[in-house]
């Protein structure tokens, strides 16, 4: 599976098809890919989410609109993508540092629009291993991932309740959303927290569930607060150099391989699990 390949595919089919839909489902698509995994491998291997790709290849058309042709500013603000002259004005002028009026009196473009430099990607352990699988609970957050903790709280004291204590395995946690396209007061994840196989779901809490598969797995040594470097690893180079695709069937996760509360910081070991398809 080559990734790069594939999300070139989609830029090119931006810069053609700007007049089309261009949501993330229908790019997705484009990719082969699912919408699941699709917008993060984007944002990591081309250096800007799809958003800012539709954006500034606009807005360079734009550019070269007005540079080369007689349409007017209207014409031209509608065509790419803006409401009216006032908000395409200010937006041309942030990204180009010149009002459309100045490019279309001298007639030259400016120095077209790339993608911001996203510097270099840190590096960590990567391993392709077989993923035992287990049975778990889980309780729902909403709301920004930093705040999960709470939630934890919450699914530790229902499993006390029950009569769990001595009973409970590892912490995980899901990230439903991705949260370079969703706003952070409507991020899904859910706590979870790894059962004795067979045991039952305590009341109020939801089944969580990995079926034995190969994964990809980062490893992440430090502060809970480096782990979006470690996302960014996976879907940046760690999943396109594996020439594997994810899973369809099993959602990625971390797991917590040791505790914050008698951890130093920089000690902490979390796994970003990547189940990868059969």
């Amino acid at each position: 599976m080559d990734y790069k390949k594939r999300m070139e595919r989609v830029e090119r089919h931006i810069l053609t098809h700007l007049d089309d839909d261009l949501s993330l489902d229908a790019l997705a698509d484009v990719a082969a890919f699912s919408r699941f995994h699709f917008h993060r491998v984007y944002l990591k291997m081309m250096g800007e989410s799809v958003a800012e790709t539709v954006r500034r290849t606009r807005l360079n058309r734009a550019a070269v609109m007005l540079a080369t042709t007689r349409q007017e500013m209207a014409q031209v603000a509608e065509l790419c993508g803006y409401p009216n002259t006032q908000s395409f004005a200010r937006a041309y002028r942030a990204a180009f540092g010149e009002a459309p009026s100045q490019t279309r009196r001298s007639r030259v473009a400016p120095v077209l629009l790339l993608p911001e430099n996203q510097g270099e990607i840190p590096m960590y352990d990567v391993d392709i291993r077989q993923e035992p699988g287990f049975h778990g609970a889980a309780l729902a957050h909403s709301g920004p991932y930093q705040e999960i903790g709470q939630a934890y709280e919450g699914l530790i004291q229902r499993c006390l309740a029950a009569g769990l204590g001595g009973k409970l395995g590892l912490l995980v946690a899901y990230f439903w959303d991705d949260p370079t396209a969703v706003p952070a007061d409507q991020l899904r994840s859910h706590a979870g927290v790894i059962l004795p196989a067979g045991t039952p779901v305590p009341e109020g809490l939801d089944p969580v569930e990995v079926k034995p598969c190969e994964a990809l797995v980062v490893t992440h040594k430090g502060p809970y607060s480096g782990l979006p470097e470690a996302w960014g690893f996976m879907y940046g180079k760690a999943l396109a150099e594996s020439g594997r695709a994810p899973s369809e069937e099993e959602p990625p996760f971390e797991r917590y391989l040791n505790n914050a509360m008698d951890t130093a910081p920089e000690e902490l070991l979390t796994e970003v699990v990547m189940p990868l398809a059969r």
